[in-house]
């Protein structure tokens, strides 16, 4: 564990900057930079902006032109008010391009602007340096949207008495209006962005009853991301306070901030990736100049990711036992094969239910986070601190009991089952600290060679080291279970309670690279370390893995199927107890992945067309680990990236076109490939989406 020590030393370093920095000229672009984390506090006359300063290294000397934020490709009204623009979609609205391009313009004369903002929904730039307003001043936009997508294939099927899965056919039928609002009075700001989601069909029609009911039939949701009130230069100079429903940005990284943990994700829709969910906040700022801040938050109460349909049939997959010591779980796993399809019968195991326990609402379980930015040497940085809960959740206890109903498939007479053993497990959101780092500016020396041919390189670094406060462990409750005889008695607490993942920090990061060669052509490239949802030591550094698929191999002979699944010591007949790795066929990936993450955008057609590829790679392959009876010992096999059972993608063609007066329409396909115990060949991604979108802003 870091000791706090360290951390609050590189702080006091930091806070000695800002005297340095007044001591330095400062230019016209320091008040003319764009605010990263609320677009209203641009609005402030004489500071800087209070978030995540982004990179300005994401744009050519040169005021970008128009091209680099092509209209089809720009954030959606109403936008989030973090450190950058949250935009509708990381294929549509926002690969890998977008939020570097989004993130300001330098110029040479540190003050020119793209013509249109691409209607980036907080045009508070503009305000930047005048007077508070001494009468309301409201400003208004809104979009109206609609989505129509198919998924081309089945994803993740189970068997007939589980009967989960996604069908073919029609996937997302939804209409969207979306209402952005801002006011000023004096030093008072307000802000709402509020969309209202038409689903346009409905899941939840089950009974007769259902018919009579509206929201049954035409189910409707509000999506609430801003509705605050602001007041600047409260009680003391430079010291501002907003409270309510927001949306704050920490990271600087495209789509991929492991420091931004103050808001919880929102993966519901796999095309809005990057999304994160408003909750209400209490904010805090104090600008010790126009360069530097610090920032405290105050989050009252969790809300945990809003996850997609798709993530139970990562539930449904019981062979992925989420447990750390690798022969408990293959002793489970052996359990499971033998109790499903042996001489005692067929009694398969399928996952009933899975409940959240939310923290409670209390004062133990607020989260709040620290921050200290500005500019140092033209280089943006941050650090910051977070305590709180990781926003996906984790199991930590599981209830086995039987239902002894004999079933058969509807469609097969000769498919039947003697009993289902059914799993009722609980979920927890697990505490952590969790330490970042932020850096972002431009590379130059390329300009030097020749300022008409060459831009500058933008970069960003975001690291964040993740200290586990809490280490779960998997209590497995037992009822008595009947097998074909075989009884096997209840257990409050079977076999001991294995832990989930190891007490060690660990450390996520994101490290990109974005250059715009011209007006048509702008490329970004990333190194992502740990997805949102990958928590838990376990990389390149630290070994650690999360099982992807599982099975006892079929030509095992019987006796040694059932022995694995006996305790030490315990026998069934002649049948005697084995040890769990001869049953073993895992195939496992890293806790913690890599992955190469690369955008392009090529605009034409006076800027009104933009064809965009956005790239997702899995870069640490597959190990498949299986028993060798020859040498009496388990070997490892090992798929890279450029093999068929390795590999692993995200590809992510669009073409949009801008007909202008704000009307767009846009068309792709979302592909995930790789098997099913890939990433993204995971039936719980959803599998491929293929989407059209008609979208009009004002």
């Amino acid at each position: 564990m870091v000791p706090r020590t360290v951390f609050l030393a590189a702080v006091a370093f930091t806070m000695a900057w800002p005297a340095v920095a007044a001591a330095r000229p400062q230019g016209d672009a320091k008040a003319a930079r764009d605010d990263d984390d609320d677009d209203d506090d641009d609005d402030k006359p004489a500071k800087g902006k209070p978030d995540e300063p982004k990179p300005d290294a994401a744009k050519p000397d040169a005021a970008k032109p128009d091209a680099a934020k092509p209209d089809a490709a720009k954030p959606d009204a109403p936008k989030p008010d973090g450190d950058k623009p949250k935009p509708d979609a990381p294929g549509p609205d926002a690969t890998a391009a977008d939020a570097a391009k989004d993130a300001g313009a330098k110029s040479d004369a540190k003050a020119a602007k793209p013509d249109a903002k691409e209607d980036d929904d907080d045009d508070d730039d503009d305000d930047k340096g005048k007077a508070a307003p001494s009468k309301l001043v409201l400003e208004w936009g809104g979009k109206l949207q609609s989505d129509l997508r198919f998924r081309p294939q089945n994803v993740g099927v189970t068997p007939w008495y589980d009967g989960r899965g996604l069908i073919a056919g029609v996937d997302r039928n939804q209409n969207l209006f979306g209402l952005r609002m801002k006011g000023a009075l004096g030093r008072v700001n307000v802000k709402a962005d509020i969309d209202f989601i038409l689903y346009g069909y409905s899941r939840d029609v089950h009974e007769f009853s259902d018919l009579t009911r509206r929201e049954r039939i035409d189910p409707y949701r509000f999506d609430v991301q801003n509705l605050y009130l602001e007041v600047e230069d409260l009680f003391v100079k430079h010291f501002d306070l907003r409270i309510g429903q927001q949306i704050i940005d920490w990271g600087v990284g495209d789509q991929f901030n492991p420091t931004n943990n103050l808001n919880a994700d929102d993966v519901e829709d796999v095309l809005l990736f990057g999304k994160q969910q408003g909750n209400f906040m209490v904010k805090a700022d104090y600008w010790l100049n126009e360069d530097w801040s610090h920032e405290l938050v105050l989050v009252p109460i969790f809300k945990p990711a809003l996850l997609p349909r798709s993530a139970e049939l990562g539930l449904a997959r019981i062979d992925r036992i989420p447990v750390l010591d690798d022969a408990i779980r293959r002793r489970l796993l052996a359990e499971n094969s033998a109790a499903a399809d042996s001489p005692l019968g067929r009694n398969p195991t399928v996952v009933r239910t899975a409940t959240p326990d939310l923290p409670d609402v209390s004062f133990q379980n607020m989260q709040f986070g620290y921050k200290i930015g500005g500019t140092v040497l033209d280089q943006d940085i941050s650090l910051s601190y977070y305590r709180g809960r990781h926003d996906f959740p984790v199991p930590y206890r599981n209830h086995v009991s039987q239902d002894t109903t004999k079933r058969c498939n509807p469609n097969d007479a000769s498919d039947c089952i003697n009993s289902t053993l059914l799993n009722d497990v609980s979920l927890m959101y697990p505490r952590m600290h969790v330490y970042g780092l932020n850096l972002a500016g431009e590379v130059g020396w390329l300009k030097h060679i020749s300022e008409k041919i060459f831009h500058s390189i933008g970069y960003r670094l975001e690291v964040a080291l993740i200290v586990p406060d809490e280490v779960p462990h998997l209590t497995i409750q037992r009822d008595p279970i009947s097998l074909g005889g075989f009884a096997v008695p209840a257990d409050s607490n079977y076999l001991g309670s294995p832990a989930i993942y190891e007490n060690r920090a660990f450390a996520k990061w994101t490290l990109g690279l974005d250059y715009t060669f011209n007006e048509h052509v702008y490329t970004n490239v990333q190194w992502v370390h740990g997805f949102p949802d990958e928590f838990g030591a376990g990389d390149f550094t630290h070994p650690g893995y999360v099982v992807g698929a599982a099975d006892v191999p079929a030509d095992l002979p019987i006796a040694t199927k059932l022995g694995c699944a006996l305790p030490e010591g315990q026998s069934f007949g002649s049948i005697v107890h084995v040890d769990a790795n001869q049953c073993a066929h895992e195939y496992l990936r890293p806790r913690l992945a890599d992955y190469l993450v690369w955008g392009f955008d090529f605009k034409g057609f006076q800027q009104k067309l933009l064809v965009r590829i956005f790239t997702i790679f899995a870069l640490n392959g597959i190990r498949e680990v299986s028993y060798d009876p020859n040498a009496g010992e388990l070997v490892t096999t090992y798929h890279s990236m450029f093999t068929k059972d390795g590999f692993s993608a995200v590809l992510y063609p669009e073409i949009n076109y801008n007909f202008g007066n704000g009307l767009d329409l846009g068309a792709g396909v979302l592909a995930q490939l790789g098997k099913e115990w890939t990433k993204f060949g995971d039936p719980a991604t959803g599998g491929t989406i293929v989407w059209s979108r008609g979208r009009f802003q004002f």
